[in-house]
């Protein structure tokens, strides 16, 4: 509260007293001059280092962190390593630092939970990994925090103030597709942050249109390329302070007139990059991409001497962005920042075993207990035989309930399939029926008032929904008589079954199984049919069990490891069929964590589980793998830890 009376108090001051922004800063020098090392001496800190010179906002935004981190107030720690990121971001030299402080920022504002912080940061973030090459994290970290910005409508604090950051995340996405040359998807992305219009002066921002003309030049299509890019020129010269957007358009042009033989231009664009590029205001891919076009026109023309000179150039300006020592530091940050995120794991994982070592330990106790008593009470033969037959029966009998408790499962896992099939038929029979009674009402009043025509128009629109009725009523009806049919008591009799139609059934029933218990659970799905297998002969409702069980083993690995790796991953199943001699493959395959070396001879072992206690009765694979083996099929696994794992099933086909 007090830190807010007092940045508040500043900021009233200069409203009813038309301070000057000298005066403003004079009135935060005087909080730091205080010395009174609290929280609002960190922001008065944070707020000379969002307005002054680069020198002197370094400065305050070191002086800030370090009193932040020795008061321990999170947020200012957070704010200042932001800063700091932004300040550092338009030097290549500083690329590292930049980068430590930007993943420092990001986790102090994760355990904030401040949104606006982890979307921003974000942001800076893809922007530092594109700049140094590294398209995979800056792709993970653009995608998670447009989603944030997307969702919570946030709109930027300490850069692009007041502006929404989503329309400037999917620009962000398109420009490193472009450079990785995926066109197909930096334009899905452009054209999504164009249709959002984000106004910058009262203009449309001009970048996307800049970088909707940079991916028209690459698919060939020159002359809407000049056109959009001779628009963002326009757009660029009426935003203030843009210098840095105007040169990327040029580099761009440069290029253009490079692919459309236009030579001179293209040298005179490259030029004006060239001579107006500084490294705190412009990209170092801009100068890159300019240098390269004049060397390759010179090259085209013959001018030998001017070939070697912009070839050195261009290879010095690489080679001080690009060092091996650079590139090998900035790893080193990224795996440190990883690291920290596999010890928290590692401590979780370490807490839980030492809890099932103890559980283990006491029931190792108390089994030797009851073993040492039974010694001592069975010293009778016959007596010794009674309990044996007795407990052999109690663990008969407390096996076949958990195979029934493991078949009540898969019930409950079918029942919210099927309540999610049969919801969409029924939906439209509800909907047609209320409109053709209120259809009827109109038909009545048109025949009172003897417009005959318009009555008979409407019988036929009432017939049409009728008839809509009876067809989504059939197929509500096919849903139940086949979910009837997969679920009546086996009695082990073959029959040919459609195996590419099983696998697709059961595997939409065990997601929305799934999907039904844990909204926010989503993955991509996969299939790959072989239409060439055609019917064979199975127990279609063992086999269907079988498939249920791996398919909600899948969704259950990669739902464990989204909640891990949050939006960084993209959760996928996949099931495939093939065509083998006499044989047919189905392979259930998943992205998830993977299953550990250590465990793999175990996994088809009666009652061996990896879920946590309640999770699992350790008896589904267990089952899978004997009714495979009565099929005289064979089912088999491989795994990479960290990576996925795939369910390879083979099945005779007679």
């Amino acid at each position: 509260m007090r830190k807010t009376f007092v940045l508040l108090f500043l900021f009233l001051q200069i409203l009813s007293t038309g301070y000057t922004q000298r005066s403003f800063i004079d009135s935060l020098k005087q909080v730091i001059n205080q010395n009174k090392q609290d929280i609002p001496e960190v922001n008065a800190l944070i707020i000379l280092s969002n307005i002054t010179s680069f020198n002197d906002a370094v400065n305050y935004a070191e002086k800030g962190l370090l009193l932040a981190q020795k008061i321990n107030y999170k947020k200012g720690e957070a704010d200042c390593n932001f800063l700091l990121t932004l300040r550092y971001g338009n030097e290549n030299s500083n690329r590292i630092k930049t980068i430590q402080h930007a993943l420092d920022a990001l986790n102090t504002y994760q355990q904030l939970k401040d949104k606006t912080g982890i979307a921003s940061t974000c942001l800076l973030l893809q922007g530092n990994y594109r700049e140094v090459e590294d398209y995979n994290n800056s792709l993970a970290y653009a995608f998670r925090g447009e989603k944030l910005a997307e969702i919570n409508n946030i709109k930027g604090v300490y850069f692009f103030t007041g502006h929404r950051l989503a329309p400037l995340f999917l620009a962000e996405i398109s420009q490193t597709y472009v450079l990785i040359n995926q066109l197909d998807s930096a334009l899905i992305y452009v054209q999504e942050s164009i249709k959002q219009n984000e106004l910058f002066s009262g203009t449309s921002w001009e970048f996307p249109i800049y970088l909707l003309a940079a991916i028209q030049t690459m698919k060939g299509d020159y002359s809407n390329a000049l056109e959009n890019y001779r628009n963002a020129v326009n757009l660029a010269k009426v935003q203030p302070d843009n210098m840095h957007d105007t040169l990327q358009i040029y580099s761009g042009m440069s290029t253009l007139f490079k692919k459309m033989n236009l030579l001179d231009s293209s040298i005179c664009y490259a030029h004006i990059v060239q001579t107006g590029w500084r490294p705190e205001i412009s990209e170092g891919k801009n100068l890159m991409e300019a240098l390269n076009n004049i060397y390759e026109v010179y090259a085209i023309k013959g001018d030998k001497d001017s070939i070697i000179k912009y070839l050195k150039l261009n290879y010095s300006f690489r080679d001080s962005m690009f060092s091996a020592e650079k590139e090998k530091q900035i790893q080193q940050i990224t795996f440190n920042d990883q690291l920290k995120q596999q010890q928290l794991l590692a401590e979780q994982i370490k807490n839980n075993s030492r809890l099932q070592a103890y559980l283990f330990t006491i029931g190792i106790i108390a089994l030797l207990l009851i073993s040492g008593l039974l010694i001592r009470h069975n010293s009778n033969n016959k007596k010794a035989k009674i309990n044996i037959e007795k407990a052999y029966s109690e663990l008969k009998s407390t096996q076949a309930q958990l195979i029934q408790s493991e078949k009540m499962a898969s019930l409950g896992e079918l029942t919210a399939g099927i309540a999610h099939e049969i919801q969409n038929p029924l939906n439209f029979v509800n909907n047609f029926s209320e409109i053709n009674q209120e259809m009827i009402d109109e038909l009545q009043a048109e025949l009172r008032s003897g417009n005959v025509n318009e009555a008979i128009t409407i019988s036929n629109d009432i017939k049409d929904n009728s008839e809509k009725i009876n067809h989504h009523g059939k197929r509500a009806d096919a849903i139940v008589k086949g979910m009837l049919q997969h679920s009546r008591q086996t009695k082990g009799i073959k029959e040919p079954t459609d195996i590419n139609a099983l696998c697709d059934e059961y595997l939409r029933l065990s997601y929305h199984g799934l999907r039904a218990k844990d909204k926010n659970f989503n993955a991509e799905i996969k299939t790959d049919f072989d239409e060439s297998i055609g019917k064979i002969n199975i127990v279609p409702q063992d086999i269907g069990r079988v498939l249920l069980n791996l398919f909600n083993n899948s969704f259950y690995a990669v739902n464990e490891k989204k909640k891990l790796m949050a939006n960084s991953y993209q959760p996928i199943a996949e099931v495939k069929t093939r065509n083998i001699n006499n044989k047919v493959e189905i392979i259930v395959s998943d992205n998830g964590n993977g299953i550990p070396q250590n465990i793999v001879d175990k996994i088809f072992q009666p009652f061996f589980t990896t879920k946590p206690t309640g999770q699992g009765t350790g008896l589904g694979l267990s089952l899978s793998y004997d009714i495979i083996k009565a099929h005289g099929g064979e089912i088999r696994v491989e795994t990479k830890e960290g990576e996925g794992t795939q369910f390879i099933i083979q099945l005779p086909k007679l």
